[in-house]
């Protein structure tokens, strides 16, 4: 059976060196080819990893791990990490393969694995975690995932045949996700926040879990922080959100630049300042540093690990071009896009904006999520909009309906084409604010390559 295992791993490799020869980025294609040949390959190879650290959910995976490998690999751990986001079980193959030789061996100390969600029962029992995170489940994809409920299931089975040796990490504001720890017999560890001065006024149309999981009452919020994301209570069973021993507080935005707030732990408290902006990157934070806590790194060496860090591509990062600048911002599903909206338009301050709307498979092919955007908060607040992407038309619609104007000669499907006529019309020191869905996004790192830009995705 060995044998098959260092088939599958040179196969792999092999697979790897043509992609990269060719500009292929070999984030999934080898670990595609490897599972082929070997089906146990995941589990083999990640059982020679001494801690195993899954993160999942719905928004947030990509930069959580990113944050939690920084402050890893900060303190010495020598950590494998798929950090290109590809996250079914072949791209954590391809990851584990490229960092392992011919006989399944690498000196990596831990394991990251950004985990797709419809993906966790998979790969919970191949990969055997030590530590697994949750940071939230929003609807995303319905004609891939169904309704958020299946998801939640699924979850919910996975978590109950965990053995009591296992760390679960839970965002205690989400009630789909909280919920989950009242089925477990892991360890259990609450985050979330703690600052009355983010709540919202109301639940947004694209709050998805406002009842009661235990009886089907409605949930009383007393404050809510982003979709269905708050302090809840049911009157009716007593349900209500379990206090975080993890959160942040005393909340400050730097709109697009970034924010400041206070994080509070048992093992101790310390000031941060994100140069990843919004609330929703809070969390990712407060997730990350959760889990590195409970794999035993110091609070004073997070502190100084996050110092530095730096977003992904289209996790907000901002680059330069002709003297002009953009922040990319990934918007893939409608609680995704209306905290971007609420992180980018946080001031008065009129912004140019470019929205790149793609309806294949990863992107989701239903794209009447856009109708549960809150579009009507950019009213009074843009200055010139760009439409691009495969379903430019169906996005110039909801704009129209939002009551917001967009030039007929600003939508066109050709991204590079619109983006093209968007720098130009910019002036020098201007920003550009572009939302692309996750193929746009991919379209759009190839074109910004191509004219010889590039940031800290690159970089890294």
């Amino acid at each position: 059976m060995f044998a098959k295992t260092i088939t599958a791993i040179t196969a792999a490799k092999t697979v790897r060196l043509f992609l990269r020869i060719f500009g292929g980025g070999a984030t999934a294609a080898p670990g595609l080819v490897a599972e082929r040949i070997d089906p146990t390959i995941l589990s083999r190879l990640t059982s020679r990893l001494p801690k195993k650290v899954i993160i999942t959910g719905t928004n947030g995976k990509t930069t959580t791990s990113r944050i939690l490998s920084t402050i890893l690999s900060f303190n010495g751990i020598k950590t494998i990490h798929n950090r290109e986001g590809s996250n079914l079980t072949r791209g954590i193959v391809s990851t584990l393969i490229e960092k392992s030789n011919l006989l399944a061996s690498s000196e990596a100390d831990i394991g990251v694995f950004e985990v797709d969600e419809a993906t966790l029962p998979e790969a919970v029992s191949k990969i055997n975690p030590d530590v697994i995170v949750i940071n939230n489940l929003f609807r995303d994809q319905l004609d891939r995932y169904g309704e958020v409920n299946k998801i939640h299931k699924r979850w919910s089975e996975v978590l109950a045949n965990l053995p009591s040796n296992t760390t679960i990490i839970l965002n205690s504001d989400d009630p789909s996700v909280a919920e989950l720890g009242n089925s477990t017999k892991a360890k259990t560890l609450y985050f979330g926040i703690e600052d009355e001065k983010m709540s919202l006024l109301r639940l947004s149309h694209a709050s998805d879990f406002i009842s009661c999981l235990s009886c089907g009452y409605e949930l009383k919020f007393d404050h809510i922080y982003l979709s269905h994301l708050g302090k809840y209570l049911c009157n009716n069973c007593g349900l209500k959100r379990p206090k975080p021993t993890y959160f942040a507080h005393s909340i400050k935005f730097l709109g697009s630049e970034g924010s400041v707030a206070k994080i509070n732990t048992p093992q101790g408290r310390f000031d941060i300042s994100a140069q990843i902006p919004g609330l929703y990157n809070l969390y990712n934070i407060i997730a990350a540093v959760t889990a590195a806590i409970s794999l035993g790194i110091k609070v004073e060496n997070i502190e100084k690990s996050l110092r530095d860090y730096k977003s992904a591509f289209g996790r907000a990062e901002k680059l330069e071009i002709n003297g002009k600048s953009i922040f990319v911002f990934l918007a893939k599903n409608p609680t995704g896009f209306n905290e971007v909206i609420r992180t980018v338009f946080w001031d008065k301050e009129r912004k140019n904006v470019f929205l790149i709307i793609n309806d294949l498979i990863a992107d989701g092919t239903d794209v009447s999520w856009l109708w549960d955007v809150d579009f009507e908060l950019l009213k009074n607040k843009v200055d010139q909009v760009w439409i691009s992407g495969l379903r430019a038309a169906d996005m110039s619609l909801r704009l129209k309906y939002a009551d917001i104007a967009v030039d007929s000669s600003n939508v066109n499907e050709d991204i590079e084409e619109s983006l093209d006529q968007a720098l130009k019309k910019l002036k020098t020191g201007e920003t550009l604010y572009i939302f692309p869905t996750y193929t746009a996004l991919l379209n759009l790192q190839k074109i910004l390559r191509s004219k010889k830009v590039t940031g800290a995705f690159w970089e890294n």
